[in-house]
């Protein structure tokens, strides 16, 4: 009997023990955790905002339209060698870089007027928040036309995509009063 009471004293005590590591280890132990959000939210909103002719001679209208993604010129010129120049404005109201992807201009068909533009860089980029690029056109009549009266049209189309520069951040971690 004094080896079967023995026993149950040893293992009563490693029991106790046992108790006793784990209470002492979730003592100094913690479990730490970190909670967050991420929230993302942008605008785009790339427009024309204005178009203006010169005003020193009668050379018609420029108007942008409502959604700001047509402007409509109805241009007049009164003789050979006539010109006017077409500014037009387009801005960045968005949250968003834009990049200007592509220029195009298609002239008239018509070969006694011709369409010159200052063309902006491809993939130049318009600031956030109101960058904006300022084009100009000229509308001319050629000088040796003898052509009365020419009716035509043309198009100038710019093509932006958001400014879609990849930001890198590489995580890392420290440790201070180590031994």
């Amino acid at each position: 009997m004094k080896k079967s009471k023995k026993r149950n004293y040893a293992v009563i005590a490693l029991i106790v023990l046992l108790i006793a590591l784990a209470v002492g280890y979730a003592a100094f132990s913690a479990t730490l955790t970190i909670n967050g959000t991420a929230a993302a939210k942008a605008t785009w909103d790339v427009k024309f905002t204005s178009a203006t002719l010169d005003v020193d001679k009668d050379h018609g209208t420029a108007t942008v339209s409502a959604d700001g993604k047509t402007i409509t010129a109805k241009i007049k010129l009164n003789y050979p060698g006539d010109a006017v120049k077409l500014t037009a404005v387009v801005t960045n109201a968005g949250t968003l870089p834009a990049k200007l992807t592509s220029f195009n201009i298609t002239n008239p068909t018509d070969t006694d007027i011709t369409v010159t533009a200052a063309q902006p860089a491809t993939n130049e980029t318009l600031a956030a928040n109101g960058g904006t690029c300022t084009t100009e056109y000229v509308i001319k009549w050629a000088t040796t036309s003898e052509k009365a009266e020419i009716n035509d049209t043309f198009t100038v189309t710019f093509n932006y995509t958001q400014d879609t520069t990849e930001v890198n951040i590489t995580p890392s971690h420290s440790d201070t009063g180590n031994s």
